[in-house]
């Protein structure tokens, strides 16, 4: 997803209140993670690696929000 979108929907929902850590990770999910262009990734570079690259930046995903909430003091 276009970072217009996605850092509109962050902005809302850290006026919210919602936690930074939560944050991180659903905007890094939102623009590193491929649902629907899923099948244009398969068809051009294999089912194998488009797997791979939606698991890995899954992963990250998890890792910056981790590492966002250590940095604000939201785990530990």
């Amino acid at each position: 997803m276009p970072g217009f979108i996605a850092f509109p929907l962050s902005g809302i929902l850290k006026n919210s209140s919602v936690p930074m850590m939560v944050i991180a990770g659903f905007t890094t999910t939102l623009m590193m993670v491929g649902i629907l262009t899923f099948p244009v990734e398969r068809k051009y570079f294999g089912t194998h690696v488009a797997v791979i690259r939606n698991v890995v930046s899954f992963l990250i995903s998890i890792i910056i929000a981790f590492a966002v909430g250590i940095i604000f003091g939201e785990v530990f």
